[in-house]
């Protein structure tokens, strides 16, 4: 059915009825100046208003009145809104490099320094205590992009660096030996790189279902790492797809972990080390654990003298990947163990990286 449209002169006569109270409408200041100004019946949005007239409506309309020529209201009309739409979708998958992991082959592990160019993900995070100046590194961490570094929730959680009365300060990348201004061997790497942080995002969950649950978070850097300047030194570790499942061949010749933790000397060491990992049975490692693990946690190790240690925290477990096994993955994130590193039996607990793929890519922005 068609609607016709009112004539002017029906507009007018309605209109001046319910403006017989108000005097001095012409005079209003409308917003519009007088050329702006148009007739009501030209205006859909007063128009409306005026089939039903409340008396909200009403001073709506004495408002937008300009003037009155001839019976006729002229009205500034507003504009009409912007159409609602929905923001540009950011590519999630796109915030995660393709061209990751891109290291050779490391064959030679068993808790010894790593080659000085072995992983180029590593990050290790510096704490100051209290007031005094001097950087303690503590935990590790991977790069999985420009901007984000992944590591242990308990690696940030304010709760627990105030109880240490810790404050994280430093985000390093592309170190090696802890105690040298420059790292050499057969060749030197670049100055190390140091950034302050913009955000520390730890999941939601975490410790919320059992000790260490959810034990993951996100470091947004400060600015974007310079990839071409560290000469291959920093780069992107892969992440494993969120459907991931190792092959029985894969899980027979375990995972690597790096980092600058206890040795089994018992003290931290200032070079990178490195260690192979056997794949721990998750129900023997959930006995040990009393039944206290959750699926997104998985063990490994329990070796006499073989295990991540304090200071590992947050670094990664890596395994190769890619088609020439030329690429290194991270299927993990060192978590907890017991408190005496490296006991036979006593496999240490890692978050499942391919667990949180969704939320890492919810999580990071451009």
């Amino acid at each position: 059915m068609n609607r016709q449209r009112p004539s002017t002169s029906t507009v007018a006569l309605v209109f001046n009825a319910l403006l017989l109270f108000a005097h001095g409408v012409a005079s209003q200041d409308t917003g519009c100046q007088r050329d702006e100004c148009i007739l009501l019946t030209d205006c859909p949005k007063l128009l409306e208003l005026l089939k039903n007239p409340t008396r909200d409506n009403i001073r709506e309309l004495q408002k937008a009145t300009c003037f009155i020529n001839r019976r006729e209201p002229w009205v500034c009309c507003p504009a009409p809104a912007a159409p609602v739409t929905e923001p540009p979708k950011v590519n999630k998958e796109s915030l995660l490099p393709a061209n990751c992991g891109l290291v050779g082959d490391v064959r030679v592990v068993g808790g010894e320094d790593a080659p000085i160019n072995a992983y180029p993900w590593k990050a290790v995070l510096g704490y100051r205590i209290g007031d005094l100046p001097e950087i303690h590194f503590e935990c590790g961490g991977s790069v999985i992009s420009e901007r984000y570094i992944m590591t242990a929730a308990h690696c940030v959680n304010a709760n627990i660096l105030n109880e240490r009365e810790l404050e994280l300060a430093v985000i390093r990348l592309g170190e090696w030996d802890l105690s040298t201004e420059e790292d050499c061997t057969d060749i030197c790497a670049p100055p190390v790189q140091d950034f302050d942080f913009e955000e520390v995002i730890e999941h939601p969950s975490y410790d919320n279902r059992t000790l260490f649950s959810d034990d993951i978070a996100l470091i947004r850097l400060s600015k974007p790492i310079n990839f071409l300047t560290s000469a291959g030194f920093i780069q992107p570790v892969c992440l494993p797809p969120a459907d991931f499942s190792l092959s029985a061949e894969a899980r027979s010749q375990g995972a690597i972990v790096a980092g600058w933790g206890v040795t089994e000397r018992g003290i931290q060491s200032d070079r990178l080390q490195h260690l192979a990992l056997p794949f721990a049975e998750k129900q023997k490692c959930n006995e040990v654990y009393r039944g206290n693990l959750v699926a997104e946690q998985i063990c490994m190790g329990g070796e006499p003298g073989k295990d991540s240690c304090r200071g590992d925290s947050g670094g990664p477990l890596i395994v190769p990947a890619g088609v020439e096994r030329t690429q290194s993955m991270q299927i993990g994130i060192v978590s907890y163990g017991p408190t005496s590193c490296g006991q036979k039996g006593f496999p240490g607990v890692y978050t499942s990286v391919s667990h949180y793929r969704s939320w890492v890519e919810e999580t990071m922005r451009p």
